[in-house]
């Protein structure tokens, strides 16, 4: 557990010490608040639902390219040699770099508060559905993020990863629209609906918290990362 922590701070500090950390989290905030607050006084409706939306799309992007690094860099600098001759397992690799960079989106989805609080202050949006929400959006980064991990792992280059990790949420983004499974049949779009993160993270947002959507965010993230760890020792072998 010790090494776990020490991965994790290690990669907090990464993202307070580097420009890209603060480029990423500037660039998501201010995109996010633009496309919300572009229609919000149109509306004139007290409803963060758009701002979740947003950011199901918004992190689709945001955190493969985040996460493409966590692994993929260390294999192009040499420096995974160095990583497997110390005390360190592949499980407590993959999970130290997860918990340190889930921290870090953590608290740029906080820096979202000055929204939220304006929403409050102009309206009365009902808070269960707010507070729904804002899981189902911690939850979609969560799987999203064990999904990058692991394509990171695939490839000694970020950029594949990335783009791997991009595809792949974008298209499990598009299946689980409304649009989208209103035009399927009904037994495709149950098969749609199942398979999409963003659909199951979406049912937070309507106020509705269910056990088998819980269940699918923590057992895809869990499926992930433990693909990840399975890769690595593969490889290493």
């Amino acid at each position: 557990m010790k090494r776990i922590r020490t991965i994790a701070l290690k990669e907090v500090w990464g993202y307070l010490t580097s420009p890209v950390g603060y480029v990423f989290a500037g660039l998501l905030l201010i995109v996010a608040n633009w496309l919300f607050f572009q229609d919000f006084f149109l509306l004139n409706q007290a409803d963060l639902t758009t701002l979740w939306n947003s950011l199901g799309f918004l992190l689709s992007i945001f955190i493969p390219a985040l996460s493409m690094n966590l692994i993929s860099e260390e294999k192009r600098n040499g420096n995974w040699e160095v990583i497997l001759s110390l005390p360190v397992t592949e499980f407590e690799l993959v999970i130290g770099k997860f918990i340190g960079a889930f921290l870090y989106i953590f608290v740029t989805l906080l820096l979202l508060s000055p929204t939220v609080i304006t929403v409050l202050l102009l309206g009365k949006p009902d808070l269960g559905i707010l507070i729904g929400g804002w899981l189902g959006v911690l939850g979609l980064a969560v799987v999203y993020l064990a999904v990058g991990i692991f394509c990171s792992s695939l490839s000694n280059q970020p950029a594949v990863g990335f783009l791997m990790a991009t595809i792949l949420l974008l298209v499990n983004n598009f299946i689980g629209q409304a649009g989208v499974l209103q035009r399927l049949p009904v037994f495709l779009g149950t098969i749609f609906e199942f398979l999409s993160i963003t659909w199951h993270a979406n049912q937070f947002g309507l106020g509705v918290v269910r056990l088998e959507d819980i269940t699918f965010l923590v057992s895809t993230t869990g499926i992930f990362l433990l693909l990840t760890v399975l890769y690595l020792k593969a490889r290493n072998k």
